[in-house]
């Protein structure tokens, strides 16, 4: 696997710090774990605590240029992120020995690129450049020929059925542009779905359309058809991957919110706090609830090293 930077965050948390009050939008969560992964429960309901160390998943970018998104490196991301996972007992490794750590999560954070101005497109605008006029009617036909006797009938009967031909040509390949357009979004909100964690809902609600809970659907399409940041974390066997050189995912959590109306920095670590409850956990299917507001003390980074690169 590629070398990535492993880093220990320290935190500080401040139970009197997390509020009530509702955000500005809907954080949407989704976590799935290994069946071979199982906390070992403390007295009191808390779990033990258990040591990793972060990996660089990467930056996946976006559709524009983001100050809010933009301007934050992985040390950032580390540093909001580090103290929701405090909040369920993950510690960072608090030394340089591989040894005694536990997890490897990787972070990728970025911007989805929506399909919302897919009107926009390529494809449609062609489709719509293309798109024929309606045509008039027919001469009507009487029982002397067409209407008004007119010499050139024949000549005027043969001229609309060369602009019929030539009408339902462009109105084809119209339909074609737009068939095509369709099936690029279709494909971009399914990659989307994929790395949002929407894609086991978008194949739950697939047949609502025609029924009560269309709505429902609606939503969550509307949810993959937007912009959205997001922040994927993946927990993997630390001991595992550094003693067998083999990856096996514990663990992992999407969690996601609307790009509009949002500043990512600001509200990366109120995401992460809410998500923190499905960390290491089932969220069973998609959660998806308003956002509220935390605030949050951070701590001094400490590197522990590099995991070399191996030969897959």
């Amino acid at each position: 696997m590629p070398a990535c930077l492993l880093l220990a965050v320290g935190t500080l948390l401040n139970p009197a710090a997390f509020g009530a009050d509702e955000g500005s939008g809907i954080v949407a969560v989704y976590s799935s774990v290994s069946p071979a992964y199982v906390r070992t429960a403390l007295p009191g309901g808390s779990f033990k605590p258990e040591t990793y160390a972060f990996g660089q998943g990467g930056d996946w970018g976006g559709p524009m240029n983001d100050a809010t998104i933009d301007r934050l490196g992985f040390l950032d991301i580390a540093h909001l992120i580090a103290p929701s996972l405090a909040a369920q007992n993950y510690l960072p490794s608090p030394s340089k020995d591989p040894d005694k750590t536990d997890l490897l999560i990787m972070v990728y954070w970025g911007t989805t690129n929506g399909t919302n101005g897919a009107a926009s497109s390529p494809e449609y605008q062609i489709a719509q450049t293309i798109m024929p006029q309606p045509l008039p009617p027919p001469p009507l036909m009487t029982s002397a020929g067409v209407q008004g006797g007119a010499p050139n009938s024949t000549g005027s009967l043969q001229q609309y059925a060369v602009l019929s031909a030539a009408h339902d040509s462009a109105l084809e390949q119209a339909w074609g542009m737009t068939h095509m357009a369709n099936q690029q979004r279709d494909r971009q909100n399914r990659n989307n779905a994929m790395i949002l964690g929407y894609l086991p809902e978008m194949n739950r609600v697939a047949d609502y359309e025609m029924t009560a809970l269309h709505q429902v659907k609606q939503d969550i399409v509307d949810d993959v058809e937007e912009n959205r940041y997001f922040v994927v974390l993946l927990a993997y066997d630390f001991q595992n991957l550094w003693k067998n050189k083999q990856r096996k995912l514990l663990w992992e959590t999407r969690f996601s919110i609307r790009e509009r109306g949002n500043d990512f920095g600001k509200e990366l670590g109120t995401m992460a706090q809410y998500a923190s409850r499905f960390f290491g956990k089932d969220s069973d299917g998609l959660i998806r609830k308003p956002l509220p507001e935390v605030r949050i003390i951070i701590g001094e980074p400490k590197f522990i090293g590099y995991e070399p690169e191996t030969k897959r």
